[in-house]
């Protein structure tokens, strides 16, 4: 009897040895396999991870392409300029004067460029510049360029020469450059006026930019039919892209010498 209840002992024992090696083994194996999901789950959304990164690189570069092809490419006479003077939208030149300056752009909204040179150093004589809500890309119907009447014929001191209209048959053309495209313009009017009073009626031509219709565009007609200096015999029409030199002329106060050219 002895020696069979130690049989039974043994037996259980190593029944619960087995028992225990067993469920050993399958702890092991979810283990394992509880690793192993854990593992192909990370995996897979690194993967997802990855790939939604290349997705949005590829989406930005796309983005950046069409930026590219929406804007005008900086012609190659002005690209250096305009790396060194980011403030640089163009270049005028009038024939038979030292007129054949940059165009600069004060975007702070000021008038930085009425004492200071293109290189941003202090200067009275200035430099000509357009005002900061001037647009040259995509370019306003008009565009007024600004410039001191120095005395000693620099900057816009020699525009007055158009007061003689032997000097304007000699001298038709200006041409003026955007940083983006070439431009020659036909001199339509030479004109004679000044900045109106705050209370003052009138045509304003150094607000002017654009016309809506017909009736805004008249404006301007009227505005050269009543100060222009003699007849050119050149006219705008309705659509005309135009340009307006603008320096100080002293016979009246306030006075405004306006060389006005259409282009071509």
């Amino acid at each position: 009897l002895a020696s069979s209840a130690a049989s039974d002992v043994y037996k259980r024992q190593m029944v619960e040895k087995v028992c225990r090696r067993i469920a050993f083994s399958f702890l092991a194996m979810a283990v394992v396999l509880l690793l192993a999901l854990n593992y192909f789950q990370i995996k897979e959304a690194k993967k997802e991870a990855v790939l939604e990164y290349i997705r949005k690189e590829k989406q930005q570069m796309k983005n950046r392409e069409t930026e590219k092809t929406d804007q005008l490419a900086i012609l190659d006479q002005y690209d250096i300029l305009y790396s060194m003077y980011p403030d640089l939208v163009g270049w005028i030149k009038v024939d038979g004067t030292p007129i054949d300056y940059p165009v600069m752009q004060d975007h702070t909204g000021g008038e930085y460029y009425l004492k200071h040179n293109f290189e941003g150093k202090d200067d009275n004589k200035g430099n000509p510049f357009v005002s900061a809500d001037a647009s040259i890309d995509p370019m306003d119907q008009n565009i007024v360029i600004f410039g001191h009447n120095v005395s000693d014929g620099s900057q816009f001191g020699d525009l007055d020469a158009y007061l003689d209209k032997k000097f304007y048959k000699k001298h038709p053309v200006i041409t003026f450059d955007t940083i983006y495209e070439t431009g020659q313009y036909q001199i339509v009017a030479v004109v004679k006026t000044h900045v109106k009073e705050k209370d003052e009626s009138g045509f304003r031509y150094y607000w002017f930019r654009n016309y809506k219709n017909q009736k805004e565009f008249q404006n301007l007609l009227d505005f050269v039919e009543e100060n222009r200096v003699y007849d050119t015999g050149e006219h705008l029409i309705y659509g005309d892209t135009t340009i307006m030199l603008s320096t100080c002329e002293y016979t009246v106060n306030n006075g405004r010498l306006v060389v006005i050219a259409k282009r071509i």
